[in-house]
Protein backbone atom coordinates (compact mmCIF):
# COMPACT_ATOMS: atom_id res chain seq x y z
CA UNK A 1 0.00 0.00 0.00
CA UNK A 2 1.27 3.49 -0.85
CA UNK A 3 2.18 5.59 2.17
CA UNK A 4 0.11 8.62 1.18
CA UNK A 5 0.22 11.30 3.87
CA UNK A 6 -2.30 13.89 4.96
CA UNK A 7 0.34 16.53 4.26
CA UNK A 8 0.51 15.46 0.62
CA UNK A 9 -3.28 15.68 0.38
CA UNK A 10 -3.25 19.13 1.98
CA UNK A 11 -0.62 20.39 -0.48
CA UNK A 12 -2.44 18.91 -3.46
CA UNK A 13 -5.78 20.48 -2.51
CA UNK A 14 -4.02 23.82 -1.97
CA UNK A 15 -2.62 23.64 -5.52
CA UNK A 16 -6.09 22.92 -6.93
CA UNK A 17 -7.57 25.84 -4.98
CA UNK A 18 -4.88 28.38 -5.83
CA UNK A 19 -3.93 27.27 -9.35
CA UNK A 20 -0.19 27.24 -8.79
CA UNK A 21 2.51 25.60 -6.71
CA UNK A 22 3.86 29.00 -5.67
CA UNK A 23 0.49 30.23 -4.35
CA UNK A 24 -0.15 26.88 -2.68
CA UNK A 25 3.17 27.05 -0.85
CA UNK A 26 2.22 30.45 0.55
CA UNK A 27 -1.18 29.13 1.63
CA UNK A 28 0.25 26.14 3.51
CA UNK A 29 3.25 28.15 4.74
CA UNK A 30 6.07 25.97 3.39
CA UNK A 31 8.57 26.41 0.59
CA UNK A 32 7.69 25.90 -3.05
CA UNK A 33 10.28 23.14 -3.26
CA UNK A 34 8.62 21.29 -0.40
CA UNK A 35 5.24 21.35 -2.13
CA UNK A 36 6.71 20.30 -5.48
CA UNK A 37 8.62 17.43 -3.89
CA UNK A 38 5.53 16.20 -1.99
CA UNK A 39 3.32 16.25 -5.09
CA UNK A 40 5.98 14.55 -7.20
CA UNK A 41 6.24 11.79 -4.60
CA UNK A 42 2.44 11.50 -4.45
CA UNK A 43 2.22 11.04 -8.23
CA UNK A 44 4.93 8.38 -8.14
CA UNK A 45 3.14 6.55 -5.34
CA UNK A 46 -0.11 6.56 -7.29
CA UNK A 47 1.57 5.79 -10.59
CA UNK A 48 -0.29 8.54 -12.47
CA UNK A 49 -0.13 12.26 -13.22
CA UNK A 50 -2.44 14.40 -11.12
CA UNK A 51 -1.52 17.78 -12.57
CA UNK A 52 -0.96 19.30 -15.99
CA UNK A 53 1.89 21.76 -15.66
CA UNK A 54 1.83 24.71 -18.04
CA UNK A 55 4.39 27.49 -17.69
CA UNK A 56 1.96 30.12 -19.00
CA UNK A 57 -1.24 28.97 -17.29
CA UNK A 58 0.05 27.43 -14.09
CA UNK A 59 -1.26 24.00 -13.15
CA UNK A 60 -4.64 22.33 -13.67
CA UNK A 61 -5.75 18.88 -12.54
CA UNK A 62 -5.93 15.94 -14.90
CA UNK A 63 -9.18 13.97 -15.01
CA UNK A 64 -7.73 11.62 -12.40
CA UNK A 65 -6.52 14.63 -10.45
CA UNK A 66 -10.02 16.12 -10.29
CA UNK A 67 -11.45 12.87 -8.93
CA UNK A 68 -8.54 12.50 -6.51
CA UNK A 69 -8.98 16.07 -5.20
CA UNK A 70 -12.62 15.39 -4.28
CA UNK A 71 -11.62 12.32 -2.24
CA UNK A 72 -8.71 14.20 -0.72
CA UNK A 73 -11.03 16.96 0.50
CA UNK A 74 -13.31 14.40 2.09
CA UNK A 75 -10.42 12.71 3.87
CA UNK A 76 -9.09 16.03 5.15
CA UNK A 77 -12.56 17.04 6.35
CA UNK A 78 -13.06 13.75 8.18
CA UNK A 79 -9.62 14.06 9.76
CA UNK A 80 -10.50 17.54 10.96
CA UNK A 81 -13.70 16.19 12.50
CA UNK A 82 -11.76 13.48 14.32
CA UNK A 83 -9.27 16.00 15.68
CA UNK A 84 -12.04 18.33 16.84
CA UNK A 85 -13.91 15.48 18.50
CA UNK A 86 -10.81 14.32 20.35
CA UNK A 87 -9.84 17.84 21.41
CA UNK A 88 -13.26 19.05 22.47
CA UNK A 89 -14.76 15.82 23.68
CA UNK A 90 -17.34 16.12 20.92
CA UNK A 91 -19.01 19.09 22.62
CA UNK A 92 -17.83 21.91 20.36
CA UNK A 93 -18.54 22.02 16.66
CA UNK A 94 -15.80 23.58 14.55
CA UNK A 95 -14.18 23.57 11.13
CA UNK A 96 -15.16 24.73 7.64
CA UNK A 97 -18.67 24.42 6.22
CA UNK A 98 -19.28 25.21 2.54
CA UNK A 99 -22.93 25.49 1.54
CA UNK A 100 -24.16 25.81 -2.03
CA UNK A 101 -27.60 27.11 -2.92
CA UNK A 102 -29.46 27.77 -6.16
CA UNK A 103 -29.65 31.52 -6.65
CA UNK A 104 -33.41 31.70 -6.30
CA UNK A 105 -33.30 30.09 -2.85
CA UNK A 106 -30.19 31.68 -1.38
CA UNK A 107 -31.79 34.86 0.04
CA UNK A 108 -33.95 32.63 2.23
CA UNK A 109 -31.42 29.86 2.96
CA UNK A 110 -28.10 31.61 3.52
CA UNK A 111 -29.01 34.27 6.13
CA UNK A 112 -30.63 31.82 8.62
CA UNK A 113 -27.74 29.38 8.25
CA UNK A 114 -25.13 32.11 8.63
CA UNK A 115 -26.88 33.56 11.69
CA UNK A 116 -27.28 30.14 13.30
CA UNK A 117 -23.63 29.14 13.00
CA UNK A 118 -22.43 32.61 13.98
CA UNK A 119 -24.55 32.52 17.12
CA UNK A 120 -24.59 28.85 18.13
CA UNK A 121 -21.34 27.50 16.67
CA UNK A 122 -18.88 30.37 16.19
CA UNK A 123 -16.00 27.94 15.67
CA UNK A 124 -17.57 26.81 12.39
CA UNK A 125 -16.18 28.74 9.41
CA UNK A 126 -19.41 29.12 7.44
CA UNK A 127 -19.20 30.04 3.75
CA UNK A 128 -21.56 29.77 0.80
CA UNK A 129 -21.76 29.75 -2.98
CA UNK A 130 -24.68 30.62 -5.25
CA UNK A 131 -25.28 29.22 -8.71
CA UNK A 132 -27.24 26.83 -10.86
CA UNK A 133 -28.13 23.34 -9.63
CA UNK A 134 -25.77 21.76 -12.15
CA UNK A 135 -22.77 23.86 -11.17
CA UNK A 136 -23.39 23.39 -7.46
CA UNK A 137 -23.68 19.63 -7.70
CA UNK A 138 -20.50 19.48 -9.78
CA UNK A 139 -18.75 21.43 -7.00
CA UNK A 140 -20.26 19.03 -4.48
CA UNK A 141 -18.85 16.00 -6.28
CA UNK A 142 -15.47 17.74 -6.60
CA UNK A 143 -15.40 18.18 -2.83
CA UNK A 144 -15.61 21.97 -2.94
CA UNK A 145 -19.03 22.06 -1.25
CA UNK A 146 -20.35 20.09 1.73
CA UNK A 147 -24.09 20.55 1.15
CA UNK A 148 -26.14 22.04 -1.67
CA UNK A 149 -29.78 23.16 -1.65
CA UNK A 150 -31.59 22.57 -4.94
CA UNK A 151 -34.99 21.50 -6.26
CA UNK A 152 -35.50 17.75 -6.32
CA UNK A 153 -36.16 17.67 -10.06
CA UNK A 154 -32.68 19.11 -10.54
CA UNK A 155 -30.76 16.46 -8.58
CA UNK A 156 -28.30 14.12 -10.27
CA UNK A 157 -27.56 10.44 -9.61
CA UNK A 158 -24.14 11.03 -8.02
CA UNK A 159 -25.58 12.75 -4.93
CA UNK A 160 -27.66 11.70 -1.96
CA UNK A 161 -30.79 13.79 -1.50
CA UNK A 162 -32.95 14.62 1.52
CA UNK A 163 -36.24 16.34 0.80
CA UNK A 164 -36.92 19.34 3.00
CA UNK A 165 -40.35 20.46 1.78
CA UNK A 166 -42.69 19.90 -1.11
CA UNK A 167 -43.35 22.88 -3.37
CA UNK A 168 -46.28 23.94 -5.54
CA UNK A 169 -46.10 25.73 -8.88
CA UNK A 170 -48.10 28.96 -8.87
CA UNK A 171 -49.00 31.56 -11.49
CA UNK A 172 -48.00 35.06 -10.46
CA UNK A 173 -50.46 37.77 -11.55
CA UNK A 174 -50.95 41.48 -10.87
CA UNK A 175 -53.36 41.84 -7.95
CA UNK A 176 -55.83 43.70 -10.19
CA UNK A 177 -56.05 40.79 -12.64
CA UNK A 178 -59.60 39.46 -13.32
CA UNK A 179 -58.44 35.97 -12.26
CA UNK A 180 -56.80 37.24 -9.10
CA UNK A 181 -59.45 35.84 -6.76
CA UNK A 182 -59.37 32.29 -8.13
CA UNK A 183 -58.20 29.30 -6.06
CA UNK A 184 -56.42 27.79 -9.08
CA UNK A 185 -55.73 28.71 -12.72
CA UNK A 186 -55.00 26.61 -15.80
CA UNK A 187 -52.33 27.54 -18.32
CA UNK A 188 -54.94 27.92 -21.06
CA UNK A 189 -56.54 30.79 -19.13
CA UNK A 190 -53.40 32.91 -19.43
CA UNK A 191 -52.17 31.56 -22.78
CA UNK A 192 -53.04 34.80 -24.58
CA UNK A 193 -51.07 36.95 -22.13
CA UNK A 194 -47.37 37.81 -22.05
CA UNK A 195 -45.12 35.51 -20.03
CA UNK A 196 -42.28 36.97 -17.95
CA UNK A 197 -40.24 33.92 -16.98
CA UNK A 198 -37.62 33.50 -14.29
CA UNK A 199 -34.47 32.56 -16.17
CA UNK A 200 -32.43 30.55 -13.68
CA UNK A 201 -31.46 27.16 -15.13
CA UNK A 202 -33.48 25.04 -15.51
CA UNK A 203 -36.49 27.15 -14.44
CA UNK A 204 -37.26 28.72 -17.81
CA UNK A 205 -37.09 25.41 -19.68
CA UNK A 206 -39.20 23.67 -17.04
CA UNK A 207 -41.88 26.36 -17.28
CA UNK A 208 -42.05 26.03 -21.05
CA UNK A 209 -42.12 22.23 -20.76
CA UNK A 210 -45.07 22.28 -18.35
CA UNK A 211 -47.08 24.72 -20.46
CA UNK A 212 -46.49 22.81 -23.67
CA UNK A 213 -47.55 19.60 -21.94
CA UNK A 214 -50.86 21.36 -21.25
CA UNK A 215 -51.16 22.32 -24.92
CA UNK A 216 -50.10 25.94 -24.43
CA UNK A 217 -47.26 27.70 -26.27
CA UNK A 218 -46.15 30.52 -23.95
CA UNK A 219 -45.85 34.01 -25.39
CA UNK A 220 -42.54 34.90 -23.76
CA UNK A 221 -42.01 38.64 -23.61
CA UNK A 222 -39.11 38.90 -21.17
CA UNK A 223 -36.94 36.73 -18.95
CA UNK A 224 -34.83 37.67 -15.96
CA UNK A 225 -32.61 35.91 -13.44
CA UNK A 226 -33.72 38.47 -10.85
CA UNK A 227 -36.94 37.56 -9.03
CA UNK A 228 -37.45 41.16 -7.90
CA UNK A 229 -37.37 42.33 -11.52
CA UNK A 230 -39.88 39.68 -12.60
CA UNK A 231 -42.17 40.56 -9.69
CA UNK A 232 -42.04 44.28 -10.47
CA UNK A 233 -42.90 43.66 -14.13
CA UNK A 234 -45.87 41.50 -13.15
CA UNK A 235 -47.03 44.04 -10.56
CA UNK A 236 -46.99 46.66 -13.34
CA UNK A 237 -49.52 44.59 -15.27
CA UNK A 238 -47.10 43.64 -18.05
CA UNK A 239 -47.59 39.88 -17.89
CA UNK A 240 -47.63 36.80 -15.67
CA UNK A 241 -44.91 34.54 -14.31
CA UNK A 242 -44.47 31.14 -12.63
CA UNK A 243 -42.96 30.45 -9.23
CA UNK A 244 -42.59 27.52 -6.87
CA UNK A 245 -43.66 28.06 -3.25
CA UNK A 246 -44.60 25.98 -0.22
CA UNK A 247 -48.15 24.60 -0.20
CA UNK A 248 -49.30 26.57 2.86
CA UNK A 249 -47.31 29.70 2.14
CA UNK A 250 -49.18 32.95 2.64
CA UNK A 251 -48.46 35.23 -0.31
CA UNK A 252 -46.01 37.88 0.89
CA UNK A 253 -43.83 38.11 -2.20
CA UNK A 254 -44.49 41.80 -2.91
CA UNK A 255 -47.32 44.34 -2.98
CA UNK A 256 -49.27 44.33 -6.22
CA UNK A 257 -49.04 40.62 -7.04
CA UNK A 258 -51.01 37.49 -6.21
CA UNK A 259 -49.95 33.87 -6.68
CA UNK A 260 -52.43 31.15 -7.50
CA UNK A 261 -51.74 27.39 -7.82
CA UNK A 262 -51.62 25.91 -11.30
CA UNK A 263 -54.67 23.72 -12.03
CA UNK A 264 -52.88 21.60 -14.64
CA UNK A 265 -51.12 18.37 -13.72
CA UNK A 266 -47.50 19.18 -12.81
CA UNK A 267 -44.73 16.70 -11.88
CA UNK A 268 -44.05 16.65 -8.16
CA UNK A 269 -41.19 18.84 -6.97
CA UNK A 270 -39.56 19.64 -3.64
CA UNK A 271 -36.68 21.53 -2.06
CA UNK A 272 -33.84 19.13 -1.28
CA UNK A 273 -30.53 19.18 0.55
CA UNK A 274 -27.93 17.12 -1.29
CA UNK A 275 -24.54 15.76 -0.25
CA UNK A 276 -21.92 13.76 -2.16
CA UNK A 277 -22.88 10.14 -2.57
CA UNK A 278 -21.11 7.50 -0.49
CA UNK A 279 -19.79 9.70 2.33
CA UNK A 280 -20.62 9.98 6.00
CA UNK A 281 -21.84 13.52 6.71
CA UNK A 282 -19.98 15.52 9.32
CA UNK A 283 -21.64 17.03 12.39
CA UNK A 284 -21.55 20.40 10.65
CA UNK A 285 -23.38 19.01 7.63
CA UNK A 286 -25.99 17.31 9.82
CA UNK A 287 -26.50 20.52 11.76
CA UNK A 288 -27.02 22.53 8.56
CA UNK A 289 -29.50 20.04 7.09
CA UNK A 290 -31.40 19.83 10.37
CA UNK A 291 -31.72 23.60 10.55
CA UNK A 292 -32.93 23.75 6.95
CA UNK A 293 -35.54 21.09 7.67
CA UNK A 294 -36.89 23.14 10.59
CA UNK A 295 -36.75 26.32 8.52
CA UNK A 296 -38.73 24.91 5.61
CA UNK A 297 -41.30 23.29 7.88
CA UNK A 298 -42.16 26.73 9.24
CA UNK A 299 -42.12 29.17 6.35
CA UNK A 300 -40.37 30.14 3.11
CA UNK A 301 -40.54 32.08 -0.12
CA UNK A 302 -39.06 30.20 -3.03
CA UNK A 303 -38.85 30.17 -6.80
CA UNK A 304 -37.64 27.46 -9.11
Amino acid sequence: MSDITLRQLEYFVAIIDTGSVTAASRQVNVTQATVSMAIGQLERQLGTDLLIRNRAKGVVPTRVGREFSARARQILAMTSDLENSATDGGSEMSGPLEIGCVSSLSPHVVPPLAAHFEREHPQVAFNYQEGSAGDLQAALIDGVLDVAVVFSRQTIDAVESQELAEVVLKIMLPSSHPLGDRTEISFTEVAHESAILIDIPPSRDRSIEFMRAAGVEPRIKWTSANLATVTALVASGLGYSLRYSLPNEINTLAPGVVEIPVADSIPRNAISAVIPGGIRPSRRMDEAVGLLRRLFSDYGEFTG
